[in-house]
């Protein structure tokens, strides 16, 4: 399950804040009479989580800004950071941060820059590659993608994602 808050920060970009669970001790292999469905009402990303009263949950959670320009005419970046990790934290996270265009010509959102963590210590900022913007009167609508997956003892969670709020610039 992956739980997602939007709110506003001092600098006013929103960001979003998710949180990973993965379950360890054999609870994914847990019979349907000892496990129960959880999810976050009208917050979730649709992830279900096997839980048992013998599990142990090891997750992380990573905050991913609404794109931004560094300078009014510079290039575009989408950004995050991880913010909090369980006692005991997973033995390794990937975090993936994309920052997306919505296209017009078909309505689905692209991924136009990326960064990926790889499989890492839980912890630190990722900053995708700046989209440099051709600024030509025409704005476009953007917002940062991130996914967070956890390793804990073998074991792996479900990707959990999530999305910013949207950014719409001449870029």
């Amino acid at each position: 399950m992956a739980e997602r808050d939007t709110y506003a920060t001092f600098w006013g970009k929103v960001k979003t804040h998710f949180v990973v669970p993965l379950l360890a001790a054999g609870a994914l292999l847990a019979s349907a009479g000892t496990a129960s469905a959880v999810t976050a009402p009208n917050r979730s990303t649709g992830q279900v989580v096997a839980k048992s009263p013998t599990t142990v949950v090891a997750w992380c959670t990573f905050l991913g800004e609404k794109p931004f320009q560094v300078t009014h005419t510079g290039p575009l970046f989408a950004q995050g950071h991880y913010t909090n990790c369980s006692t005991p934290p997973p033995d390794k996270c990937r975090a993936q941060v994309d920052l997306q265009r919505l296209e017009a010509y078909d309505g689905h959102w692209h991924a136009v820059k990326h960064k990926d963590s790889g499989w890492t210590k839980c912890s630190g900022r990722y900053t995708t590659p700046g989209l440099k913007c051709v600024h030509d009167g025409h704005k476009e609508t953007y917002n940062t993608q991130v996914t967070l997956q956890v390793e804990y003892r073998g074991r792996f969670s479900a990707p959990g994602i999530a999305d910013s709020h949207n950014t719409v610039i001449d870029c």
